[in-house]
């Protein structure tokens, strides 16, 4: 949606530490439950599982980009969610439109940050719904980052599983915050 460059200091938000605890455990538990830490995991293929649509830039005519753009709430034109038609099943649903002249690290940043979108059911722009989604974004990013470098999900996954990836995860929140800093 909105590039950080672009917020003024009365626009900035800082979330309570609650909330920051609760975006993580929800970015690790969607890709825990989605099995990121295995051989060919595609993050894209988990989000159209959930009946998104993720459509390039590139496969829009330039014309149609540039309506979308104009028509968007959002001032960041790296990605956009929108509610549109599909058009196999012309069933209505969510897009995900992003930049696909970027780096696979960018696009993906870019599509989980519209997807937090969707996840948290913003739908308007306003400084809130930008820090949860650019959080949710830099944990699934870093989440996937992370597992392409070292496998710890893959390591975890052996050592008991996802389950207990998510726990041990939130058990540490927990410690570090008490009760009151993780309600999830």
């Amino acid at each position: 949606m909105k590039d950080n460059s672009e917020t003024t200091e009365e626009e900035s938000y800082v979330l309570p530490s609650w909330r920051v605890n609760q975006i993580i455990l929800i970015a690790v538990r969607f890709l825990t439950d989605e099995g990121y830490y295995e051989d060919g995991f595609d993050y894209q293929k988990a989000i159209q599982n959930k009946g998104i649509l993720l459509k390039a830039y590139s496969a829009f005519k330039p014309e149609n980009l540039l309506e979308l753009q104009k028509i968007s709430l959002s001032l960041w034109k790296e990605g956009l969610c929108l509610v549109a038609t599909d058009s196999e099943t012309q069933q209505v649903c969510r897009m995900i439109a992003y930049n696909d002249s970027k780096t696979a690290a960018e696009i993906m940043q870019i599509i989980f940050h519209e997807y937090g979108h969707i996840l948290f059911g913003h739908t308007e722009q306003c400084p809130n719904a930008e820090a949860e989604a650019i959080l949710f974004s830099a944990i699934a990013t870093f989440l996937m980052i992370a597992e392409q470098q070292f496998h710890i999900g893959q390591l975890v996954a052996k050592d008991g599983g996802g389950e207990r990836f998510f726990e041990g995860i939130k058990a540490g929140l927990m410690e570090k915050f008490g009760t009151q800093g993780v309600m999830l």
